[in-house]
């Protein structure tokens, strides 16, 4: 009884979901609302940065470049805005 109680509840549910699923306006809604939340290309200006993986690399780097290196340091989430 139970198994078929647990198999006409799980027709019922692909049946539901199978009428919601294929609503495109949904879809082209949740579409246009990731794409204002993307960040801009200005936004993304961060990552054009030339990162080092250790202050040895990063004195090589600027010795090469004839740059002085910028040390950052920080303590958290960077990609929060909080360091």
């Amino acid at each position: 009884m139970r198994t078929l109680s647990l198999s006409l509840t799980s027709v019922a549910l692909l049946a539901a979901a199978a009428a919601y699923l294929p609503d495109d306006k949904l879809v082209e809604g949740i579409e246009q609302q990731v794409r204002k939340l993307q960040p801009t290309r200005a936004e993304k200006r961060f990552d054009e940065i030339g990162w080092a993986s250790s202050i040895l690399a990063a004195e090589k780097a600027a010795a090469a470049a004839n740059r002085p290196a910028f040390i950052f340091f920080y303590n958290g989430s960077i990609d929060t805005g909080r360091c």
